[in-house]
């Protein structure tokens, strides 16, 4: 079965990408779209299964072409999306296919939990240090973010991590990590040590975070790790993240508040 998928972008790269790439073709009175034609992308896969193994080839070809658009023309290039998708099969019949997207409802854990409770499930438990992460104040987090730069840089950090729906940015997480472990060193402090977080929980977060084996594009390494696969879930590591993070700024707003104590009051 031929897919033929309509790609969408502005005018320029669409021209771009059709002179450099002969599997995409011009679609006629229509300069911001492209015709990107696949043979049998869903290999032996059969009823829903080709559809879903048809859609990530479809996805990974497209992560190719803009890769390619960036590397060649940097940010003037803008990038292509899917609009369209039609098969046609051996007799010449034409079908439009619509791949259904995940709907992301994020709730927060009591409300998740209220709501598995409701159904006649056991309550599930709440990620460790919630409660540090519900304490924290905006005003207080705002305005200490607006004179420490650290702070500013992991507020900034972790909302990069955050800004997919399903994935994390592991590299984000990873940094933001790094400078709270940093400003912790330079104290004589280590995270382990003050109990935010145990030795093991780092050490299966950065294995998971450098192996491409287990998170592919999102790894932070692109050398091969040894590790097939992952030691840590994105739900686990944005916890472990946002965790450590509350735990820092509230560590860092007590010393405010209390300039001749010494030491952590976490």
């Amino acid at each position: 079965m031929r897919w033929v998928v309509t790609l969408s972008g502005n005018g320029r790269d669409a021209e771009r990408l059709a002179a450099d790439l002969p599997n995409l073709s011009p679609v006629p009175n229509a300069p911001r779209e492209l015709l990107l034609e696949l043979d049998d992308p869903e290999g032996d896969a059969t009823g829903d299964d080709a559809g879903h193994a048809a859609k990530a080839v479809i996805d990974a070809t497209v992560k190719r072409i803009n890769g390619f658009g960036r590397l060649r023309w940097g940010r003037a290039f803008g990038g292509v999306s899917v609009s369209k998708t039609m098969t046609i099969d051996d007799e010449g019949r034409k079908a439009q296919r619509v791949f259904a997207e995940p709907a992301y409802d994020h709730m927060l854990p009591e409300d998740y939990a209220d709501m598995v409770e409701r159904l006649g499930h056991p309550r599930p438990e709440l990620p460790a240090g919630l409660d540090v992460i519900n304490a924290l104040e905006g005003e207080a987090v705002t305005t200490l973010a607006a004179t420490n730069p650290e702070v500013a840089r992991v507020l900034h950090l972790v909302d990069l991590m955050l800004e997919g729906d399903d994935e994390i940015d592991w590299v984000a997480g990873n940094s933001a990590l790094e400078v709270i472990e940093h400003v912790l060193h330079s104290r004589g402090l280590k995270g382990p040590t003050l109990g935010w977080w145990t030795k093991k929980e780092r050490e299966n977060f950065a294995a998971t975070a450098n192996s491409v084996e287990a998170l592919g594009y999102s790894a932070r390494h692109g050398r091969p790790s040894g590790l097939p696969t992952a030691r840590m879930t994105s739900k686990e590591a944005s916890w472990f993240i946002r965790r450590a993070a509350a735990l820092w700024v509230t560590y860092l707003l007590e010393e405010g508040r209390n300039p001749a104590e010494s030491g952590p009051t976490v």
